[in-house]
């Protein structure tokens, strides 16, 4: 059976941890005790590879490697999604962030990045004139912002893409295609909040209603598949 990019980047991040933290150290840079090396293959565009794809379709050739130091985490009965950097730091807001939440039934486990990014896209789709959010532009233009200004959450792009793609899959975003006025035979792809999400509203301040709507299963591709193909 052929390796998973999942497997991989473990096994990089324990062979390089030492020796890493050993040059480091030479060149007079320390690593704080409790902090553990992360790992990330990434395509040539620098966006990162799907986790469940085989790892041969990474080389150093056409691939990047992201090498970066993030909290080791302390506390097993919290559930932190893997490739986010931060996680143990934002556990206690999350948790308190369930418990104010909690008549509304949102998760005790939200993660200040998915906050932000939920928070972010609200304020998008509230732009005046802007009729939709491309995908495109909000994860390469707005997110970035968000990480850019003194004192303002911090987190890679690949820290962004990988919780845009859960929050897809979780359906708190809703993907859609709407016309392309410059280019009719490429349409943009479009994203917009899932209201009727409890987590969403909770997120948002918003009194959780119920309008009789239930989710039906549709055959056919996953929406969060477009958002692999746009990143590949």
């Amino acid at each position: 059976m052929r390796a998973k990019i999942e497997q991989v980047e473990p096994q990089f991040a324990q062979k390089l941890d030492n020796p890493f933290k050993s040059i480091l150290q030479e060149l007079r840079y320390s690593v704080p005790s409790g902090y553990r090396l992360r790992v990330s293959l990434l395509d040539a565009n620098g966006r990162k590879k799907r986790s469940d794809a085989s790892a041969d379709n990474w080389s150093p050739q056409s691939g990047r490697i992201e090498i970066r130091f993030e909290p080791a985490p302390e506390e097993k009965n919290v559930a932190k999604p893997e490739g986010f950097r931060g996680a143990s730091k934002s556990s206690s807001q999350s948790q308190r962030f369930g418990e104010e939440f909690s008549g509304q039934s949102a998760p005790a486990t939200l993660l200040e990045i998915e906050i932000k990014l939920l928070t972010a896209l609200d304020h998008a789709e509230s732009t005046p004139g802007w009729k939709f959010v491309s995908l495109k532009k909000f994860r390469d233009e707005i997110l970035p912002s968000e990480s850019s200004a003194p004192g303002a959450f911090q987190a890679t792009d690949v820290e962004w893409q990988e919780t845009i793609r859960l929050a897809i899959e979780k359906r708190w975003i809703l993907v859609g295609k709407v016309p392309n006025p410059k280019s009719p035979q490429f349409p943009v792809t479009s994203i917009r909040l899932n209201r009727l999400m409890p987590e969403v509203q909770a997120v948002l301040g918003q009194p959780k209603k119920d309008l009789g709507f239930h989710p039906i299963h549709i055959k056919g591709e996953p929406l969060s598949a477009i958002i692999l193909r746009e990143r590949r």
